[in-house]
């Protein structure tokens, strides 16, 4: 009966590539919002738990999507205000900076920090904001300063993988370095980037495999961001760290009661405003994901119900010679199958090429296998059970009308 379903396919050719190509297109769709969604959640959640433990503090009342700035680019606060509160007694002041924030490039999707942040940090902290990551070549830490320094060298910068090959493009040298799609070119170790007019030398390139706002970090000394930024005597944030777990919610406390016109954020605040954040984006993707499968369902059933309509004589001979209702059911859903089958074989490869577009060549680790056999068997049943009301239309087609037909 499958044989026989695929014949009827063939006959009408035209039909049958556009049907195919518009499941497709709907597979693709549904795979590509679950998979963005999928990498959005998983990104988020590893930035929260990347400043487990630490006080963002910023500018009071500067809001975004997710209800707080993140990263709080807009916020200003005094360096002499930024050292008061540092110094006070609770905090681990090893374990605490003042950091700058700018950003170099727009976003490559909605709800990501830019694609090339500046990220200012005090030397010798640089693990308050980097939190033990690695790095893929050179160093994750900024030359320590002596004597023998040349003072007319360009400054350190230490760039995440996707700051790198946003400025491979302007770096005086650049190096490839492979990757699922292919080699990849990446602002080379020792090559100088400029950064709002002003050279800095890269010196080390971030392990990719962190978060979004690592990879697109362009970590420099403080004072040369302060320099770049023309804010000698402000910084954007602070990176506050208590001496002791248990003191980290009193130091919220005394920090906004001491300084009213700051925020400070807890790491469980910034996690209930991701999930804030979650919730909206994963509503839209929703109806994305589901208007897709709503539209294969009604695809094959209006293809379904005119490939009846056209062949009631066909249907009623087949009858009228002692075909079973069950062969003639079987035949339709199995036209409806060969539909699904060949386009989730046409959407698969092409949400992978629209990931890796969308995403940049980092995302092809995104790709799931679950993702996409769960994609083309949730809309190949949407498009099958769409077809049972077609299938019984041609199972109770009367012989003798049907062999009347024209």
């Amino acid at each position: 009966m499958f044989i026989l379903a695929v014949q009827q396919l063939l006959t009408k050719k035209l039909r049958s590539a556009l049907t195919v190509l518009g499941f497709g297109v709907c597979v693709n769709l549904y795979i590509v919002v679950t998979t963005v969604m999928r990498f959005i959640t998983e990104d988020l959640d590893l930035q929260v738990q990347r400043f487990t433990g630490i006080l963002f503090v910023q500018s009071r009342g500067l809001t975004g999507l997710s209800g707080i700035e993140w990263p709080p680019i807009s916020s200003t606060i005094s360096v002499s205000e930024a050292a008061t509160v540092i110094s006070h007694p609770s905090v681990d002041q090893q374990r605490s900076t003042m950091v700058s924030f700018a950003s170099l490039a727009p976003p490559p999707y909605p709800t990501a920090p830019p694609e090339a942040l500046l990220v200012g940090i005090e030397e010798g902290k640089e693990d308050v904001f980097l939190n033990g990551a690695t790095a893929l070549a050179g160093r994750s830490r900024f030359p320590e300063r002596n004597a023998d320094n040349d003072s007319d060298a360009a400054p350190p910068a230490i760039l995440g993988v996707l700051a790198a090959r946003h400025f491979a493009r302007v770096a005086s040298a650049t190096t490839e370095v492979p990757s699922p799609v292919g080699p990849i070119a990446l602002a080379a170790l020792g090559s100088t980037i400029a950064v709002r007019g002003t050279e800095f030398e890269v010196q080390g390139i971030l392990e990719p495999e962190t978060n979004q706002l690592l990879r697109s970090a362009v970590l420099v000394p403080l004072e040369q961001a302060q320099c770049v930024l023309q804010s000698p005597d402000s910084v954007t944030a602070l990176l506050v760290s208590p001496k002791r777990a248990s003191d980290i919610d009193p130091l919220q406390k005394t920090i906004e009661a001491n300084h009213e016109e700051l925020m400070v954020i807890s790491d469980r605040q910034l996690a209930a405003n991701a999930r804030k954040l979650l919730d909206r984006v994963n509503q839209l993707f929703d109806v994305v994901r589901w208007t897709s499968v709503s539209v294969a369902a009604l695809l094959i059933a209006i293809v379904m119900f005119v490939s009846v309509l056209e062949r009631t004589r066909e249907l009623g001979t087949l009858r009228a010679i002692g075909a079973p209702r069950r062969s003639l059911l079987s035949l339709i859903l199995s036209e409806s199958a060969g539909f699904a089958m060949a386009g989730s074989m046409v959407g698969v490869p092409m949400s992978r090429l629209v990931i890796r577009q969308a995403l940049g060549p980092d995302a092809v680790s995104l790709r799931s296998r679950e993702i996409e056999w769960g994609a083309a068997g949730i809309l190949s049943l949407c498009s099958i059970v769409a077809a049972l009301m077609p299938a019984w239309r041609a199972v109770q087609v009367d012989p003798i009308i049907a062999l009347r037909y024209e």
